[in-house]
């Protein structure tokens, strides 16, 4: 079986090969093989060798779509740019036409996904489609205002509504990441299935380092992409209320990670915030043994059902998610973790200090998380992906 992805990420090309940071292929390589999935997706020549990457891709493997960094910038090349939009469809059915009869995997909602996965269906081939996070509500954030809200609004109608054929297409088999997209998905096809592709191993138990009440400090690890949005500027300040008794880690890098490490030193919090960097997924589980808390403080309008959860839980650790996206799929509020509203860095306060003085309720919380050890590694994973294609192609 072949697997034809266009997964949106903008990979780095570099002496016949593509790299990228994300692990969305690396995880379809797992799932069928490297040597059976191709990846169409944007790429940038750069003249230094890839660090910290997840993924590579031989360029024999690869098809390049022109880059854009956002829907925006999409939809404004289409409007203004004289056959973007015409050179973009034909790039995608040469692809097509080219693996007539296999799989096309789409990764939604990026814009790129959704043209690419709408012309695979348009030429009758089935299409796996990962939706995985939610682009309903973007124009909520408070990065748009006045006419741009307005536009992101109509933006985000219009992506609904090409998501709305993909799912409802009989060719269509849905997978969705968190409970609020396959609700969306569910409304217009009931070949809709709940998947989250965790990259995480099998795990020897025997590593895990677990908190002592002889511990003074407690350990927090967050990892995602240094923007305000995902709430890493609320965590801070909680540390800084907690910084005798807390310490951090702050995996990733992305465009507001100056600005945190700016803050982080104006507070004085050099010994207690550590800034990795952005790490490849193989490096990560010396972090997430050591940590005794996930913290997941999103606050932004697009989650789907952020995959860190389920890591942490592999390393039989509990989380603190914020009540957005998808979450409630799988995290239940004191059983497997904590959940509070996102942006209340009072309740964030609260419920970290909870866990430094009720040692009950972290126990509780560190049997939730193991309890959900089981459907938190890559092989669950890719076993229920096998066995829903299994079905599919005896239709």
């Amino acid at each position: 079986m072949k697997i034809i992805a266009f997964v949106g990420e903008t990979f780095s090309d570099y002496q016949n090969k593509k790299y990228t940071k994300p692990t969305s292929i690396a995880f379809l390589q797992d799932a069928f093989g490297a040597e059976n999935v191709y990846a169409a997706s944007p790429s940038i020549k750069v003249t230094d060798t890839p660090e910290n990457y997840s993924s590579v891709v031989h360029a024999g493997q690869f098809y390049d779509f022109p880059h854009y960094s956002s829907t925006k910038q999409f939809m404004t090349n289409c409007i203004f740019k004289k056959g973007y939009y015409k050179n973009y469809k034909n790039l995608a059915d040469d692809v097509i036409n080219k693996h007539k009869g296999e799989w096309f995997w789409i990764r939604t909602p990026s814009i790129g996904s959704i043209i690419f996965g709408l012309r695979a269906l348009k030429a009758n081939q089935k299409v796996l489609h990962h939706m995985c996070a939610d682009a309903s509500n973007t124009w909520k954030d408070s990065k748009y205002k006045g006419v741009q809200k307005f536009f992101a609004f109509i933006m985000s109608r219009f992506v609904r509504y090409l998501l709305k054929k993909i799912c409802s297409n009989k060719n269509t088999t849905n997978f969705c990441t968190g409970d609020v997209l396959e609700d969306f998905s569910r409304k217009y096809s009931t070949n809709t299935h709940q998947f989250v592709d965790v990259m995480i191993k099998d795990i020897d138990s025997s590593d895990f380092q677990l908190n002592q009440n002889d511990n003074p400090i407690f350990d927090l690890l967050f990892l995602g992409r240094m923007v305000e949005d995902k709430g890493i500027l609320d965590l801070i300040e909680v540390v800084n209320r907690l910084k005798e008794k807390v310490h951090l880690t702050l995996v990733g890098d992305g465009p507001d990670l100056n600005k945190a490490k700016s803050i982080v030193i104006q507070l004085g919090l050099q010994d207690s915030i550590k800034f990795t960097g952005q790490l490849p997924h193989g490096s990560l589980a010396k972090l997430f043994n050591q940590a005794d808390l996930i913290t997941v403080p999103s606050n932004n309008n697009y989650e789907g059902f952020p995959r860190v959860i389920m890591e942490g839980w592999a390393h039989n650790k509990p989380v603190i998610v914020s009540r957005v996206g998808g979450v409630m799929a799988f995290v239940k509020h004191n059983e497997n973790g904590l959940i509070f509203e996102p942006g209340n860095r009072e309740e964030l306060h609260s419920q970290i200090s909870a866990l430094l003085t009720d040692r009950l309720l972290f126990d509780k919380l560190r049997d939730g998380a193991k309890s959900m050890a089981k459907i938190s590694t890559q092989q669950y994973w890719l076993d229920f992906l096998t066995s829903v294609l299994k079905k599919e192609t005896k239709k």
